[in-house]
């Protein structure tokens, strides 16, 4: 409760307004009187700028003359509410405050726009509905900004190419993150395989490779053969006569048997005739008969084959046919991986030098027995170059093994090669690094936090949806109770309309809840609004009074269904300043009856009558005024209603009686004038209908008297000492009563006949 505005100072027309005096303290339903312009709006923007805590409100009404900031300072229960200039050191939200700013803030004078409808809105559901409200808008903007960073997740993932649905991607399971890297590899290497599909398929495989070979097993068995027993006496013959003509032994078979070829008749050294050699002819002829001489030829052919049998080339040949292969499994490597291939280069050079020196060993052997066939000869170089041969051999098998492994692997290449194209090949590439890049960090991190945004969305979505229909629920009682409260307030009021339709409503757009209601004048709907301007409405309808009317029958409604309405200060700025005159009554009884349920009942007004009106129907009150002038400004004051509702005709008995006992400073040619006032009054207001033409005439006192007599309405015995009294108090001017006393008296004298009058009028 307000106790009392200890301070003012340069807060318009309140220059420097200070008050310890207990007199000046507010009660539980305290009145402020105050002309126009003396300050009470000033007073009621101190309390809104402190209710609100807005201090601008007090600074902009800061004193023109001011050289200093403006001061205030406000006792509410008995705790100060400081305003230092620039703020206040605490605000008071239970105030509640009706005034033009309200009527203009809510209703308007004019037309109701969407804003009006709004607070008209928050005016109804009330502080329970408020927060109802403010829970729903909070939660829509809650689910606003979580949608905004759920859009901006959405747009990241979208800017960031993937070809997988957001729910696809976020649906792909944790075990792919360890499946995932070999189905790419797999796909790398299908692209590689694909892009190069042409090259691949006219790619060689490596070759078999094969020893350098020689028959020779059955060189070795021409090269072992001996000669005929059909030849032992030829071969006699042939070799005694070798022993004693021909030097060389070694050539002697060669040379004689070329010889044998080449005789005609006589011999070719000495010319003789041959005949008497005929028997060593014959000898020789049979040592080289026809059977003796194939072997001879099939010896010197082998030997021949065996000298031209080039091995170190067929080595060198063998060495470029692996190096080949060599360069053919590297190109194979991209596709089928590395293999451990054997360096056959390195055998064959290993056993090159050794296969050259058993070849000539066996050469020179062979040579031997071709000149000298029964001549025994070492073959054993044969055998070692078979035996190195073999071993070569052995080598290359096993090389030869990896070779063929090798082709099944490249041949199983090819044969598996992709069927689908490479872009086929490549998007499904694409999929699977999706599916990798789902499990980065960062976007492991984006996948927890868009899910965490999409739950907290669909938990906000549902809050918002129960909170919509708990606030909906309490709206539609709310909103009946309000309209019925609405109607017989202005029922009270004396307002020939009502309002109808009154919901609570939302603008989706917006975001904003108001409330829509229509008028029922004369039983016919009126709108609020109307796109026709011939057509009625609130603008066109509806008085100025009507319309405040109706924002005062709204204001005090929302207040009736306050929880905390016990606790709440209520302002009234000059309600009837707004309202209609002859709801005047009606106001004050609707005032009568809210006061007692209100923590505090406040009401300004220059109207008196009002005031009265207030001042009689509400108990434990306090009425306050504001004086102001021009050198100190406006200042609180003690109003005694009482004392300022007294007629003219009470103070003037009032100063009769009391200047019978005391001297209190009036005149005593006043005093004289004030009897004969008293008596025209009481004259006036008893005998009007019989005075009414004297009164039109404006006839004085005496006048009056002689009307009355005659009329014989008064007592004749009084007529004496009326017409003294009148002959005393006023002095004839024109034939007329003036105010002017006939001779002055002094107070002696004037006191007797103040207590004749007193008695004598109470006798007319």
């Amino acid at each position: 409760m307000i106790t009392k505005i200890k301070r003012v100072k340069n807060v318009g027309k309140f220059y420097d307004f200070s008050c310890q005096a207990n007199e000046l303290d507010w009660h539980k339903n305290t009145f402020l009187f105050a002309p126009n312009a003396y300050g009470k709006s000033t007073l009621v923007n101190i309390f809104r700028s402190l209710h609100q805590n807005n201090p601008k409100i007090v600074r902009a009404r800061r004193s023109l003359n001011a050289l200093s900031a403006p001061e205030a300072v406000i006792i509410i229960d008995g705790v100060n509410h400081v305003f230092n200039g620039f703020k206040w050191d605490r605000s008071c939200p239970a105030i509640r405050i009706f005034d033009p700013p309200f009527i203009y803030d809510n209703i308007l004078t004019h037309e109701i726009e969407h804003q009006h409808r709004k607070n008209i809105h928050r005016i109804i559901i009330g502080a329970q509905g408020v927060n109802l409200a403010e829970e729903l808008a909070g939660l829509k903007e809650q689910e606003k900004n979580r949608r905004q960073q759920l859009s901006g997740l959405e747009i990241q993932f979208r800017s960031a190419g993937f070809t997988h649905t957001l729910d696809a991607f976020l649906a792909i399971i944790a075990a792919e993150e360890a499946a995932v890297p070999g189905r790419i590899k797999k796909l790398e290497q299908d692209i590689k395989s694909k892009e190069s599909e042409t090259h691949v398929r006219i790619l060689g495989t490596p070759k078999v490779l094969s020893v350098p070979s020689f028959d020779l097993i059955a060189l070795k068995a021409v090269a072992s053969q001996k000669m005929a027993a059909v030849h032992e006496e030829a071969e006699r013959t042939f070799l005694a006569h070798i022993a004693r003509n021909v030097k060389d032994k070694t050539q002697a078979k060669d040379f004689i048997r070329q010889g044998l070829d080449l005789i005609q008749a006589d011999c070719p050294f000495c010319g003789q005739d041959l005949k008497n050699a005929a028997d060593l002819l014959a000898a020789y002829r049979q040592y080289f008969d026809d059977s003796f001489r194939e072997y001879q030829q099939r010896l010197a052919q082998q030997l021949e084959s065996f000298a031209k049998w080039n091995l170190d080339n067929e080595l060198t040949m063998l060495v470029a046919k692996h190096n080949a292969n060599t360069i053919s499994v590297k190109d194979w490597e991209p596709y089928i991986g590395a293999l451990g291939l054997l360096d056959l280069a390195a055998a064959v050079e290993d056993c090159r030098v050794k296969l050259a020196e058993l070849k000539v060993k066996a050469h020179a052997a062979l040579e031997k027995r071709r000149k000298d066939p029964d001549t025994d000869v070492d073959l054993s170089s044969l055998d070692g170059l078979a035996a190195e041969l073999s071993s070569l051999k052995s080598a290359v098998d096993g090389y030869n093994a990896e070779i063929s492994a090798l082709t099944a692997k490249a041949n199983e290449f090819v044969a598996n090669l992709p069927k689908s194209d490479v872009e086929s090949i490549r998007r499904a590439l694409a999929k699977e690094r999706e599916i990798e890049k789902r499990f980065k960090p960062e976007w492991k991190q984006w996948a927890n936090h868009y899910q965490a945004a999409k739950r907290d969305v669909d938990d906000l979505i549902n809050q918002k949806n129960a909170k919509q229909e708990e606030l909906e629920d309490y709206s539609k009682a709310i909103f009946n109770t309000h309209q019925k409260q609405v109607n017989e307030l202005l029922q009270t009021l004396g307002a020939d309309f009502e309002i109808t339709d009154l919901t609570g409503k939302t603008d989706e757009r917006a975001n904003e809840a108001y409330s829509d209601f229509a008028f029922l004048i004369l039983q016919k709907k009126v709108p609020i609004r109307t796109t026709q301007d011939d057509a009625p409405s609130f603008k066109n309808t509806l008085s100025e009074g009507d319309k405040s009317t109706l924002a005062f029958a709204f204001f005090v409604a929302a207040l009736e269904k306050s929880q905390d309405l016990d606790q709440q200060i209520v302002v009234f700025d000059d309600p009837l300043s707004s309202l209609d005159e002859n709801r005047r009554e009606a106001t004050a009884r609707i005032l009568m009856e809210f006061a007692p349920k209100v923590n505090q009942l406040c009401v300004l007004t220059h109207k008196k009558d009002f005031l009265w009106m207030l001042f009689d129907k509400i108990p434990y009150n306090k009425v306050l005024r504001i004086r102001s002038d021009k050198k100190n400004g406006s200042r609180l004051d003690v109003f005694d209603v009482e004392d300022d509702r007294k007629s003219d005709y009470i103070r003037m008995v009032e100063d009769m009686e009391r200047y019978t006992t005391e001297d209190f400073g009036v005149s005593t040619e006043t005093m004289q004038g004030n009897i004969r006032k008293v008596f025209e009054v009481v004259l006036k207001t008893k005998y009007y209908r019989i005075l009414a033409a004297d009164i039109r005439a404006k006839h004085g006192f005496g006048t009056m008297l002689e009307t009355l007599f005659n009329s014989g309405l008064l007592d004749e015995s009084l007529k004496l000492r009326l017409f003294n009294l009148c002959h005393i108090t006023t002095g004839p001017h024109h034939g007329e009563i003036v105010d002017a006393p006939a001779k002055k008296l002094l107070r002696d004298e004037v006191i007797p006949l103040i207590r004749e009058a007193l008695v004598l009028v109470e006798k007319v």
